[in-house]
């Protein structure tokens, strides 16, 4: 995972160089991708990437069937777990809430978020 390496390298850096009331805090989301809402991420897709999103209305518009032994589960949030679209969907779902945070320090990959700057 070269770019984690290379995310914990710049926030290294950042901390060696930070005034001394500098706060880091490290969010790591339990079950991120499944907690998005289908009709946002939708929206995020359709207003950011409009050439994807067919393909992903098609896929993510009505719940998705899921077998659990004789159990049939309707699945209507997140993308689906092995979808290759499902990283992209979810970090472009997001991006907008980390362009909204006013940190010094704003860094995203995939699930974990850092945030670093003055406590205020």
């Amino acid at each position: 995972m070269w770019l984690e390496d290379v995310k914990q390298t710049y926030v290294r850096r950042s901390m060696e160089n930070r005034p001394r009331d500098y706060v880091v805090v490290k969010l790591d989301f339990s079950n991120a991708f499944s907690s998005l809402y289908r009709c946002g991420m939708l929206a995020s897709i359709r207003d950011s990437l409009p050439e994807l999103y067919p393909v992903c209305f098609s896929t993510y518009s009505r719940p998705s069937i899921l077998f659990f032994g004789s159990h049939i589960i309707e699945s209507q949030e997140g993308p689906q777990q092995g979808d290759p679209l499902g990283p992209l969907l979810f970090c472009n779902t997001i991006q907008p809430l980390l362009d909204s945070l006013r940190s010094t320090l704003t860094l995203g990959y995939l699930d974990d978020v850092t945030l670093g700057g003055p406590p205020r």
